[in-house]
């Protein structure tokens, strides 16, 4: 997939079909839309475009309610390519975007990418204020040349996948309906660094993450969760949030792997979400945490005895 940043202002060749949003956490929804979109497209020999934007719109507009994203814009860019999208436009969101009306900010679109058909979502709009609705985008369309397609609702469970509803249930510790919505299981990737090596001196070594500042943390708590590395997954109970017991100054992920012995210092990493254990929670003494993270590896112990498929690739 070719990534371009901004809006050139010479239009590829080829005509495309495009579709414009920020798309985090890339859900049933977004996925369904793209994997259309592109399908369309190349059947028609057109290229599937997609126009996102970088940083999120809400870090601008609402930054004091902005929880953080779902993934990084790299791994967006990687679901993007396996849902068959061709180009994608990072745009910038500046206070000049942001001021541009549906009309201009289409007439952009519409000369960088040649564009012959535009997607979008069921409740979409663009543009300052949100002008720019459905029906506005194809009195626009229908005086530049291109038409629009409105996908309907993906439904899951009487729920519709969204972000903001993702983030919601994150927030919640209900990691089955996030999962259900995203489609796959919530996924945290980075770095396995040195932390206080506190872990290994009561028996529970773990592996501390760095995350991307940018990403949104979870209730703070245990979960039962997949840690991978490289081609091989493995069973772990996993902290997130700022280990009280210790007072801690920054929130932290570290993950215990079950019944192995693992050297994953610098290693790159990722952990999925299977299911919330309990809140984080400050105890007397290192015995009582001892005792209870006994008692959380054997809940997510059998966990995954019941459902060893849990860990197919």
């Amino acid at each position: 997939m070719q990534i371009v940043t901004g809006l050139p202002e010479t239009a590829h060749l080829t005509q495309a079909i495009a579709t414009v949003g920020v798309f985090d956490g890339m859900h049933r929804g977004h996925r369904h839309l793209m994997h259309t979109l592109a399908s369309h497209a190349h059947s028609h020999n057109q290229r599937a475009v997609v126009v996102t934007f970088d940083p999120h719109p809400d870090q601008l507009l609402r930054p004091d309610a902005f929880s953080g994203l779902l993934q990084t814009p790299a791994q967006r860019m990687i679901d993007m390519a396996r849902c068959g999208i061709d180009t994608t436009y990072v745009v910038p969101f500046t206070d000049e975007i942001r001021q541009l009306t549906a009309a201009e900010f289409m007439t952009r679109i519409r000369l960088a990418s040649n564009l012959h058909e535009l997607w979008v979502g069921w409740d979409f709009a663009l543009g300052r204020g949100r002008e720019g609705t459905v029906e506005r985008l194809r009195e626009i369309g229908a005086s530049n040349g291109y038409t629009v397609e409105q996908i309907t609702r993906v439904q899951i469970d009487d729920t519709t996948p969204s972000a903001t509803r993702i983030r919601t249930a994150l927030k919640d510790g209900d990691v089955s309906l996030a999962n259900a919505m995203l489609g796959y299981r919530h996924t945290y990737a980075g770095v396995v660094v040195t932390g206080d090596k506190r872990g290994r001196t009561i028996g529970f070594p773990t592996a501390n993450m760095s995350i991307d500042s940018r990403i949104m943390l979870p209730k703070f708590g245990v979960y039962s969760t997949i840690l991978t590395t490289g081609e091989q997954r493995f069973a772990s109970v996993t902290n997130i949030g700022m280990r009280p017991t210790f007072a801690g100054l920054q929130p932290r992920i570290e993950a215990h792997v079950l019944d192995q012995q693992l050297d994953l210092y610098d290693q790159h990493v990722t952990l999925e979400l299977v299911d919330f254990v309990r809140p984080e929670q400050k105890f007397a003494g290192i015995e009582a945490l001892i005792h209870q993270i006994q008692i959380d590896a054997q809940h997510t112990r059998s966990l995954f005895t019941q459902l060893p498929e849990l860990l197919a690739n």
